[in-house]
């Protein structure tokens, strides 16, 4: 068994996954037995400057190295420990409302810490744990003792992670690496173990990536991000059950939401309203993409005839042209929204609380928004109005 880091990360970097910039805190060394045969991987901790973590785990296998990154969620249908303990391969289940189908069950434990730890986790501890799937959802679930644990998963091509954390490797020349290099995507024929825990047999990938390039791994903080700037929302500029008319509609505000959105050197929240119209269609009005924009954008819902899964959406990056629903144009920002407080009747996308990724894209007459969680995608395709015009229609009580 080796205790030695097998790839270039390192602790104290940061990575940008989906607009959210997390902060590498430690990895973590796991290992596992399969028919009598003990095989270990890596788990690197992560933290976002809002406080929410992930976990980037890294394996080897037989076709190359493999990133996945998994966050923790609450499940619909929780499980106690003892239901989770009757749980054997090909048990189908619900956490979520999706059903799984279980892949795979085995323990772990945790052979070496290097830096910071998730809280309660120590060299030693050993947990039980069973991987679920489906198409589109991957799953794992932990426990030791009573305490259940239960985390989201996503594929990762190495090229994401390399660009996540800004590091100069590509690769994509290399016709012995060509395989490695998948898309993201949201499920895998593989099994996947850890908690969130993976099988390790080789370290073919890192031999390959150190033959090829070298000393050029050897990363340090260089490769740290610049201090995250934050903008909080400033008053409300619209009140709750005000109306007017914008773009030929009569709009009553319905909903009123501050979201948070999290992208790569800069965290900022805005006001988001949620309109209905006289047949109760919904739309959505951003007051202001980015702080200090003058300019307001009315999105309204698209409803394209094959829309992309979360999985497709989340393997975008800036740069990509996408075209949802006949509204095409370069992908320009990637964000993690999250709203932080909402007041009147919200839905969808503004809930509160709700956390989805979401990317912008500009397109040759206006702008498409796209969000997404593990459950459903949000397509909207925008119009920009004045700030000043819109807060005059609905400052009109006459409408009301």
């Amino acid at each position: 068994m080796s205790l030695n880091n097998p790839t270039p990360l390192r602790i104290g970097m940061h990575g940008n996954f989906f607009g959210a910039d997390y902060r590498l805190l430690g990895r973590i060394v796991m290992g596992a037995v399969d028919n009598g045969e003990a095989y270990y991987w890596n788990e690197f901790y992560l933290e976002s400057r809002g406080g929410k973590t992930a976990t980037l785990v890294y394996e080897a296998t037989e076709r190359g190295g493999v990133w996945r990154l998994f966050t923790e969620f609450e499940p619909e249908h929780p499980l106690t420990a003892a239901d989770a303990a009757t749980k054997q391969v090909g048990d189908k289940l619900n956490l979520t409302g999706s059903d799984v189908r279980v892949t795979l069950r085995d323990s772990s434990c945790v052979y070496h810490i290097e830096g910071q730890a998730p809280a309660g986790v120590a060299v030693g501890d050993a947990a039980e744990y069973f991987n679920a799937e489906a198409t589109g959802v991957m799953q794992v679930l932990s426990w030791t003792g009573d305490e259940v644990e239960y985390y989201n998963g996503v594929n990762l091509s190495p090229g994401v992670v390399n660009s996540a954390f800004n590091l100069p490797f590509t690769a994509t020349s290399s016709a012995s690496a060509s395989g490695f290099f998948s898309a993201l995507n949201g499920s895998s024929s593989d099994n996947y173990s850890s908690a969130p825990k993976f099988i390790l047999q080789a370290v073919a990938l890192v031999v390959l990536f150190f033959i090829i390039f070298g000393r050029s791994f050897s990363c340090t903080n260089t490769y740290e991000s610049a201090p995250v700037k934050k903008f909080l929302a400033e008053k409300p500029p619209l009140a709750v059950g005000a109306a007017g008319e914008l773009k030929g509609k009569h709009y009553r505000i319905t909903g009123h939401a501050v979201v948070e959105l999290d992208e790569a050197g800069l965290i900022f929240e805005r006001h988001e309203y949620q309109l209905a119209d006289d047949l109760d269609q919904t739309a959505l009005l951003v007051c202001g993409q980015k702080p200090g924009d003058k300019n307001w954008t009315l999105f309204t819902a698209l409803a394209p005839l094959l829309p992309p899964s979360p999985q497709e959406c989340a393997a975008k990056k800036i740069g990509d042209v996408v075209n949802v629903d006949g509204v095409t144009g370069p992908i320009r920002d990637i964000f993690q929204a999250t709203v932080r407080s909402a007041d009147g009747t919200t839905a969808g996308a503004l809930l509160d609380g709700r956390e989805c990724f979401g990317y912008l894209a500009q397109s040759e007459y206006g702008w498409l928004l796209v969000r997404w969680d593990r459950n459903e995608n949000f397509f909207l395709g925008g119009t920009i109005i004045s700030a000043t015009a819109a807060k005059a229609v609905f400052s009109d009580t006459s409408w009301k």
